[in-house]
């Protein structure tokens, strides 16, 4: 059952950090013009200066990158073959744990994992090129540029045993740290008052993916990680490096402006009728047939009833279509919030899938990929 009445919201304003302190200024890095005058590292001029800093006057600072592993996908120089996990439709990541330990490839969906070839598996080149960068990259172009800068990665490969992710922590809570290299899981809940530099290697990650949800949620994460610095009696600095500087994400965490992201989002939203402003109902299928999976969703799409008020898209494979040999399709209902359309008796939409066809019905989802 979905109501068709929604719970009235209040906006809570704190428009001021604990004590009064000021927030800490965000300097937009245009990568384009880096590379235009000749930086071909992941690291700004302005990073690595801060980063010089950094050591020389024994302060401490995060660096946030959006990927863990070492590089996002390898791909042949000679013939553009991409190595892509053999169970979904995605590249794999290039992880090396240790200088002596034996480079792997890992899929960062089913876990799936192989050695790195020494040739193309296509056409025998020995010409591979890792792309992208990913936390494992970072640390290793940090122990090429800034031999002496004492780093600790905080990411999910790196805090998998017991008691990791307290150690970590508590080691560069302790100094023996300067820098903190991580994912996600470092933008919340941080309160270092010694830390006065938060790098963001690549802000656009965040940005460009099939979910209409995309932008809040880096507007979330890139404010979040801004807040890791000047806590304590120092302001800090923040420096976020970017291709895409004039995007309104991007423009609006530079300025905190929460009003204005807020009012351009939810523009976008009313136009396309999604949340707050409409509901959503998907409808994920999956199996290992891909002709079933495709068959089974048509019918399904065609068993929904039409009516006033209900829009159907779909149905549509998934972003990514196959994932641990599971081919995914999806049907998306929107409708207004105030209203309730004509929708289908679940159960009898659950009758029409085989039993090797799993299907789940997510209102309002929170991602949509």
């Amino acid at each position: 059952m979905i109501s068709s009445s929604i719970d009235h919201c209040y906006y809570l304003s704190l428009p001021q950090r604990i004590n009064s302190q000021p927030l800490p200024t965000i300097e937009i890095v245009d990568m384009r013009q880096e590379i235009q005058q000749g930086n071909r590292s992941i690291f700004s001029r302005a990073l690595q200066n801060a980063l010089c800093q950094l050591q020389e006057q024994r302060k401490q600072g995060i660096l946030f990158i959006n990927r863990r592993g070492h590089s996002t996908f390898v791909s042949c120089r000679s013939c553009g073959y991409v190595i892509e996990c053999p169970h979904c439709d995605v590249s794999l990541s290039y992880h090396q744990t240790e200088e002596d330990v034996p480079k792997v490839l890992r899929c960062h969906y089913c876990n799936y994992e192989q050695a790195y070839p020494p040739e193309c598996p296509k056409c025998g080149s020995h010409y591979l090129k890792f792309f992208g960068s990913g936390t494992q990259r970072v640390i290793k172009e940090l122990g090429n540029l800034f031999p002496d800068l004492r780093c600790i990665r905080f990411d999910s490969d790196a805090t998998r045993t017991k008691g990791s992710h307290h150690r970590l922590l508590s080691s560069f809570a302790n100094g023996e740290a300067d820098l903190l290299v991580g994912t996600q899981m470092l933008t919340k809940g941080l309160d270092f008052p010694q830390v006065t530099l938060v790098g963001v290697v690549a802000a656009d990650g965040l940005l460009h993916l099939s979910d209409y949800r995309a932008s809040e949620r880096a507007f979330q994460t890139l404010t979040q990680v801004a807040g890791r610095v000047g806590r304590g009696k120092e302001l800090g600095r923040v420096i976020m490096q970017t291709y895409t500087p004039k995007h309104t994400t991007i423009e609006a965490v530079a300025k905190y402006d929460y009003h204005t992201f807020v009012s351009g989002e939810l523009e976008q939203r009313h136009l396309l009728n999604y949340p707050p402003y409409g509901r959503v109902v998907l409808l994920r299928l999956s199996g290992t047939n891909p002709v079933e999976v495709e068959h089974v969703s048509q019918k399904i799409a065609e068993a929904i009833p039409q009516g006033e008020g209900l829009d159907i898209l779909g149905p549509s494979p998934a972003s990514i279509l196959r994932v641990a040999n599971r081919y995914r399709w999806q049907i998306m209902l929107k409708f207004l919030s105030d209203s309730l359309p004509n929708l289908p008796n679940w159960s009898d939409i659950r009758k029409l899938c085989s039993p090797s066809i799993t299907l789940t019905i997510d209102v309002d989802p929170l991602h949509i990929m």
